[in-house]
């Protein structure tokens, strides 16, 4: 039933495969200069100070050419690098096996906020510098789960997962596409393996996965008109930062072909199988991200040493949270 306890990694991990966008130890384009990555702030947008206990406020007009960037704003969505559609070669012929076919599917669209400050964006560790690093720099983030396989091919190996009264533990292997100019990373799973008792192991050629991450990131005065985050100042008054957002977009989906063996229906599959995918990419998802702009926060400073963040807990699930 949708009780069974499937441990997050798996299937769903790998929805949040982007997870295994192993952090990328950031990325970023070089920042072409100074106003580059500022254009398109909201012209409409008004910077307020209020004046101490007297409430009294003080505004400034953005100049008029900011009236034009307002149309422009780049919302989340468009924030994100695109991605094919298409499902993997491997997939593709899979569906076209004969038997009783399954499919799970989970997806989350989650953010986490940050500062740019002036100088991290001054010595070229501004975000967009960050999010073009390339795949060979990147963090792992969880130096027990995720190891590198080549510079832009990694494995993930998911926690163990009860499904359906087996023992599973998914093997994911991801390729991590860096777009240029700092615009994000596309993380895809390119292949996957079960471990588990034999009677698992036997059955790893009854699964596929599909799993992609789009990984993006804005500035936020740039963005929507509800947002109401503008840039930070000194006590002199001069800016210290910018607020942005790191935002990832994770689509997992599970294809299985049920043996006839297996006591389950394929509509109880299903539900069981939609259920664990879709915990682990709500539980995932924010702690990958939390993780990334940890990530960035040290590698802004100077630090490039690059050591994970975590050790063995980015894809643990609670299956009984709700």
């Amino acid at each position: 039933g949708e009780g069974a306890a499937v441990r997050g990694g798996s299937m769903a991990s790998i929805a949040a495969l982007g997870c295994v966008r192993v952090a990328p130890a950031l990325v970023g384009a070089r920042v072409a200069t100074g106003n580059a990555g500022r254009r398109g702030r909201t012209a409409s947008k008004r910077v307020s100070a209020e004046a101490g206990e007297s409430g009294a406020t003080a505004t400034v007009e953005p100049p008029r050419d900011a009236d034009a960037a307002v149309a422009t704003r780049p919302s989340r969505e468009a924030c994100l690098p695109a991605a094919s559609t298409a499902p993997p070669a491997a997939v593709a012929a899979f569906l076209k096996r004969k038997g009783r076919h399954a499919k799970f599917q989970g997806s989350m669209t989650g953010a986490v906020r940050l500062v740019e400050s002036a100088e991290s964006l001054r010595v070229g560790r501004g975000v967009r510098d960050y999010m073009s690093l390339p795949a060979s720099q990147y963090n792992t983030l969880d130096g027990e789960t995720v190891t590198r396989r080549g510079d832009d091919v990694f494995v993930c190996e998911l926690g163990k997962l009860d499904f359906l009264g087996f023992t599973i533990k998914p093997v994911l292997t991801a390729n991590v596409d860096v777009q240029p100019d700092g615009k994000g990373t596309v993380i895809r799973v390119e292949a996957a393996t079960l471990k588990g008792s034999s009677l698992v192991e036997k059955a790893d050629d009854l699964f596929e996965i599909d799993s992609v991450n789009r990984v993006g990131w804005r500035y936020l005065e740039d963005c929507d008109a509800d947002s109401s985050t503008e840039n930070t100042y000194d006590d002199a008054g001069k800016p210290e930062g910018r607020p942005c957002e790191i935002a990832s977009e994770t689509i997992v989906t599970v294809y299985l072909l049920v043996p006839s063996w297996f006591p389950f229906t394929v509509k109880a599959t299903e539900r069981t199988g939609n259920f664990v995918v879709k915990q682990v990419v709500k539980q995932v998802v924010p702690r990958f991200l939390k993780q990334l702009k940890n990530d960035y926060d040290v590698w802004a400073t100077g630090d490039d040493c690059r050591d994970a963040t975590c050790a063995g807990d980015l894809f643990d699930v609670d299956m009984e949270e709700k």
